[in-house]
């Protein structure tokens, strides 16, 4: 069989954009069907294999073929999309397994322990996507000061706010643990806030010195972009004993370190209570006075007094003493 008669039998090899042409046409008709659209000027065959694609995507119902009906667009895409990214997930979450499976077979041994080195970032964002499609209940991260965790907060098409479900639909607990000085870089704190706001527990720590995504304590992703900016050298890790080291390891960074605090804009607040608390839990978690000043949009000068009047009420003399008094009284 042809290519061509391959195509026409399978209305699933249409590409995208014909299929687009199909239903923007369908869109413009004030009453559309089959007729009706070939007026427009598409070939019959298109048409018939773009209207089953369609119809199947539930884009149209053409059980009256004199009158075809269009569910309103702004639902109907929304629902398959969704539908869509349900199996995207799925297929991902099985990429592991099959790779192994894909492995076993041709080298006729024993499965290998799934690792394997990642040469670029995109490598990485690539093994982090096929590792989190496949979590069933838990994503830990651990977040360097690097370029990659640079890469994921401020890159503008990722949607911090959006809740990560697994491929049942099932929410999935999100928790992170993020180098402090990732603070300082602008635009940094808002998409903090937003993982937040999307389910991400976040704790902020000292120096952390290279990041790790652990899934389900079945694989894990590591890099070292702040060392090797092209992303060089990180692994993706599906040994058993690799993934219970750094879980454990980032359950110890996530259970020492400070949250980050998520309440209400204090700007121009005349309440100094509410506003030395935020105060002292950035202080906490190793928030620079620029930091500070940009969080709480008031003048640099405003926050070295709070600090001093923080520092004094603790009776301490630095701004780590600060920080260890608050934990020991519970204040943060």
């Amino acid at each position: 069989m042809s290519a061509g008669e391959i195509q026409a039998a399978d209305p699933q090899l249409l590409s995208e954009e014909d299929i687009g042409r199909v239903y923007g046409a369908l869109i413009r008709l004030p009453k559309p069907s089959r007729d009706s659209l070939l007026t427009t000027g598409l070939p019959a065959d298109l048409v018939d294999r773009a209207t089953v694609l369609l119809q199947a995507r539930g884009l149209l119902d053409a059980s009256d073929p004199d009158d075809w009906d269009i569910p309103a667009p702004d639902i109907a895409i929304t629902a398959w999309a969704a539908d869509a990214e349900r199996r995207t997930r799925e297929w991902r979450a099985r990429a592991g397994q099959l790779h192994q499976l894909f492995m076993a077979v041709r080298n006729h041994e024993v499965v290998d322990s799934g690792n394997r080195e990642l040469a670029t970032l995109a490598d990485i964002a690539s093994a982090t996507a096929t590792i989190t499609a496949a979590a069933q209940t838990e994503i830990l991260s651990v977040r360097a000061d690097s370029r990659r965790t640079h890469q994921l907060l401020l890159d503008p098409f990722n949607s911090h706010r959006e809740y990560f479900r697994n491929a049942a639909g099932e929410l999935v607990t999100l928790r992170a643990v993020y180098d402090q000085a990732v603070l300082d870089v602008p635009g940094a704190l808002e998409a903090l806030r937003d993982r937040m706001m999307g389910g991400e527990e976040i704790r902020l720590s000292g120096t952390i010195h290279f990041s790790a995504i652990i899934v389900d304590r079945a694989a894990a992703v590591v890099e070292f972009s702040h060392i090797e900016p092209s992303g060089g050298g990180s692994m993706l890790l599906r040994s058993q004993p690799f993934v219970a080291a750094l879980l454990r390891w980032g359950d110890s960074l996530f259970g020492s370190g400070v949250a980050l605090p998520m309440g209400e804009d204090a700007a121009g607040s005349d309440n100094n209570a509410d506003r030395d608390a935020l105060i002292l839990s950035l202080l906490a978690a190793g928030a620079s006075d620029s930091t500070i000043t940009r969080r709480l949009r008031i003048s640099q000068r405003t926050v070295e007094r709070r600090i001093r009047h923080i520092m004094d009420g603790l009776g301490a003399e630095t701004r780590f003493q600060a920080g260890v008094q608050a934990a020991r009284q519970g204040l943060v």
